[in-house]
């Protein structure tokens, strides 16, 4: 078959004179095809949204289907992602810039794994408008939920703290919703303001973000492998262990550099041949420090001996480690965020309560918390009056379960231990005779103890001198202690639930300065006798009590704590 030149000549002048020069995919090109113009297609995606979001929505390829329904019904079917021009590549690309730098976030996780697919979709030659606009959407939404809520099963956990209260063990967790609009942030136009307004400002979430940024680029040099099994491992020891152990802190960022002479030899004479030790086979001062370091770092006691409590720390993972800290900003999504001048945070794990002021820590002071089975609840509270020399009002729970049945071991209990018994809360109703009670008839049938028992001001008496009260349903407070022998220990969890004070006259001197109704050259003098007396707080001051077992120390490093109610283990998050 002939074909005639001009027609041939005719269309490759076409093909030529029409054909655009290639160029590379860019994620955001404009997603528009086979539209007339711009204005046409958002007024499309528009009509469509409507027509998909009232109609019955089938696609298995998105979810929160009623949130998305509700959500574009409120705004007119407007579209998120596009303007009346094109696609809002600006958008995108903030949206992806915060999903990039969360640390947080697992690149196996649902969030990231919908970022990827979304990114190259937006390549696809034949996407849909309506699906990509739905998926960001979906994309935004699940984020959004990620930086205020976390991914902790707090249904699961709350039943978890209950079955612990069944056992006698009490356990109470009260959590603070954050006050955020899902809907309202999807409307906002900056996303970076809007992901970094709602990011936790207090409780150390950022010191908490630069321990997680440590972690995981140890973890991306491999981590640290474990050490072997050994008794103990101190100052003077010599051998491949200790090697072992200065690689290990070497790791970790415990041990940095350690001046050491290259001539320094150790030598042993063993059956006429000479054993010679490399300096890094010798604990040394310089290794004892990091040891030292390490264990402060983790709230064990800063002895330098390496035994089995700290070695089975050092053989923490990193990839645990990660998975902690994670747990614990997740924790601190749930923490009031409103902003104060001043409060009291006593973190449980840290036995410790921590004065901040204007932002910043100005005190500290060492606590003694509730006990394995008297859990310290998680929640806050003001504080608003102070009680000079307190009378101990002994809860109905101990009477039942520790006086009582003393009492019937030993008639004298209740003396020994300076307790008396009285018809009514108030301290001045009249006096009943503990030896003509019937101590058995309250143990054996279960019968409720009709009087109420409590212990007069005195050395002796269990809250000391002081007392903070913030009032709550948990019937927990801050007090003195008379057992102050216990504030040398590292674990300090002693308590029925309240939590003791090591320097009770200092925390009084903190709420007295921003009180100028408590006059301290007053209380001093009060304190030295017996007498009760009230000091009303006219500047309440918020206390909260919270749960972190990691967190972040001033000379940049990451720090852990016991986890002593076994709360990390309940709350075990996979990320």
């Amino acid at each position: 078959m002939k074909i005639n030149k001009l027609l041939l000549l005719t269309l490759l002048s076409s093909i030529f004179l029409y054909s655009e020069p290639i160029k590379k995919e860019n994620p955001f090109d404009s997603l528009i095809i086979d539209e007339e113009n711009n204005n046409s297609t958002f007024q499309k995606l528009q009509s469509d949204l409507k027509a998909k979001l009232t109609s019955k929505f089938t696609s298995n390829k998105i979810h929160h289907k009623k949130f998305l329904k509700r959500f574009y019904r409120q705004n007119s079917y407007s579209p998120l992602w596009f303007n009346n021009k094109s696609l809002d590549n600006k958008k995108i690309t903030s949206l992806f810039e915060e999903i990039q730098n969360d640390l947080t976030l697992n690149p196996k996780s649902k969030i990231y794994k919908k970022y990827k697919y979304i990114s190259q979709y937006i390549n696809n030659k034949k996407r849909k408008n309506i699906y990509l606009e739905l998926q960001l959407t979906e994309l935004y939404f699940d984020f959004l939920n990620h930086i205020l809520y976390g991914s902790i099963e707090w249904k699961k956990f709350s039943w978890k703290l209950k079955q612990l209260r069944n056992r006698g063990i009490s356990a109470q967790w009260v959590r603070y919703k954050p006050k955020y609009s899902i809907s309202e942030l999807l409307l906002q136009p900056n996303i970076h303001e809007t992901i970094k307004e709602i990011t936790p400002k207090r409780f150390g979430y950022y010191g908490l973000l630069k321990s997680l940024k440590k972690l995981k680029d140890i973890k991306v040099k491999g981590g640290w492998k474990k050490l072997p099994y050994f008794k103990k491992l101190k100052l003077g020891d010599k051998g491949v262990n200790v090697i072992k152990l200065r690689e290990r802190l070497e790791a970790s960022g415990d041990l940095t550099s350690c001046l050491v002479k290259s001539d320094e030899l150790f030598e042993t004479e063993e059956k006429d041949s000479i054993v010679k030790f490399q300096p890094r086979a010798k604990f040394d001062l310089c290794l004892e420090d990091a040891v030292k370091k390490f264990q402060s770092r983790h709230g064990l006691k800063s002895d330098g001996v390496v035994g089995p409590t700290t070695r089975a720390i050092l053989n923490i993972s990193v990839e645990s480690k990660i998975k902690t800290v994670i747990l614990n900003l997740d924790r601190i999504k749930w923490l009031p965020r409103e902003k104060e001048d001043r409060y009291l945070i006593v973190n449980i794990p840290e036995y410790m309560l921590h004065y901040i002021e204007n932002g910043k820590e100005k005190d500290k002071i060492k606590v003694i918390v509730g006990d394995r089975r008297h859990h310290t609840p998680i929640f806050r509270e003001k504080i608003s009056f102070i009680v000079l020399n307190p009378y101990w009002k002994v809860p109905e729970g101990i009477v039942k379960k520790e006086v009582i049945p003393n009492m019937i071991k030993n008639p004298n209990y209740l003396k020994r231990e300076g307790l008396e018994i009285r018809r009514t809360w108030s301290e001045k109703s009249s006096r009943i005779n503990p030896y003509e009670i019937f101590w058995e008839d309250y143990y054996y049938t279960g019968e409720k103890f009709p009087y109420r028992i409590m212990q007069p001001p005195g050395p002796r008496n269990a809250l000391g001198k002081i007392k903070f009260k913030f009032p709550n349903k948990f019937n927990v407070y801050l007090h003195d202690t008379p057992t102050k022998r216990l504030f040398k220990k590292t674990k300090r969890a002693f308590s029925h639930g309240c939590i003791r004070l090591s320097q009770p006259q200092k925390l009084l001197e903190i709420i007295a300065s921003f009180n100028d109704n408590i006059d301290l050259k007053k209380s001093k003098k009060i304190l030295k006798g017996k007498n009760k007396v009230q000091i009303n707080i006219d500047n309440k001051i918020t206390v909260y009590l919270i749960y972190l077992t990691a967190g972040y120390n001033k000379n940049g490093r990451p720090e852990f704590r016991d986890d002593i109610y076994g709360y990390d283990k309940m709350q075990k998050i996979d990320k």
